[in-house]
């Protein structure tokens, strides 16, 4: 008989997969919002990666004033294993400003192919660093959803060499704060995550900001909260699917992202996606469903 943990995992599988696909509705949606903000309110990305933290610290600090709520001083100031959360917090912070200005310097399509590399990265960190096994054909899913990626992005040309370090650099960097908080399950809640990177963001880039100030209209304040709703909701959705399910099992889930792009483009630039695109889409959606029957317990056997 299985055991009740190895039942109650199974069980919350499809709400992880439910939680890392809208995860990539929302980054996709606030990446794209960001690049507004950068391109037509002149902000800066370490800017709008700034203006996030603020905004999610201050209502943090509100919260925390609140009596009887659930976000205390403590937890904020002094939670548990404060340094590996914070490291975690630190590098998605970096992950964000580094997709910001991605999504500045390159087309949409072409920075979410290439920030969609996390998932390859994913895997094999999970492998590498969180022990989890990784069967054959959980890596063929990754790579049929990283195919079909290229197939609908088809990146190359004069795209900008540092659009694309930041596309990359971002990925690996969003890759190792999955890889952190999947081992931090056990000690950080998703409101934890969400309090941590807020601080550790206004800390680190307070200084940096202040240097190179840019004015902010009362468009460009709107649209930084805005952004601040759809990527903390992105941020708490996939700090939640990672505390149900595997992160190597989830990655290739994460390719989806790709097909709301290509709806977002359908829907507002009324950009008709190619037979290669609608093919791409095919094989993410196939690398996904790939990864998750692969390394399955078999039922009616011993367990």
């Amino acid at each position: 008989m299985r055991s009740t943990a190895t039942r109650a995992r199974d069980g919350s599988t499809p709400a992880a997969v439910g939680l890392t696909i809208l995860a990539g509705l929302l980054y996709v949606l606030g990446y794209a919002l960001s690049k507004s903000l950068v391109a037509n309110d002149g902000l800066t990305p370490l800017q709008v990666t700034f203006l996030r933290c603020a905004v999610v610290l201050v209502g943090g600090l509100g919260a925390a004033a609140w009596p009887g709520g659930r976000v205390t001083w403590r937890r904020l100031v002094r939670p548990e294993k404060a340094w590996e959360q914070r490291a975690a917090a630190a590098a998605l912070v970096v992950s964000n400003a580094l997709a910001v200005l991605a999504y500045a310097l390159l087309p949409v399509t072409a920075a979410s192919a290439l920030g969609f590399t996390a998932p390859l990265m994913l895997t094999l960190l999970g492998g590498l660093l969180l022990r989890e096994r990784v069967p054959l054909g959980r890596w063929l899913g990754t790579l049929l959803g990283f195919a079909g990626m290229l197939l609908i992005v088809r990146p190359g040309g004069e795209a900008s060499m540092l659009g694309i370090a930041a596309a990359f650099g971002g990925a690996l960097t969003y890759a190792v704060y999955q890889v952190m908080i999947r081992r931090l399950r056990d000690a950080a809640t998703t409101l934890d995550t969400i309090l941590q990177v807020a601080l550790v963001g206004v800390v680190l880039l307070a200084a940096l900001v202040a240097a190179d100030w840019r004015p902010v209209s009362a468009r460009a304040a709107a649209l930084v909260l805005l952004v601040t709703a759809v990527q903390t909701a992105a941020l708490a959705s996939i700090a939640a699917a990672l505390h149900r399910g595997e992160a190597s099992r989830l990655a290739p889930w994460q390719f989806s992202g790709l097909l709301w792009a290509m709806a977002l483009d359908a829907l507002l630039l009324q950009v008709v996606p190619t037979l290669g695109g609608l093919v791409g889409g095919g094989f993410v959606i196939g690398g996904g469903v790939l990864a998750q029957i692969a390394g399955r317990p078999r039922t009616g056997g011993a367990a």
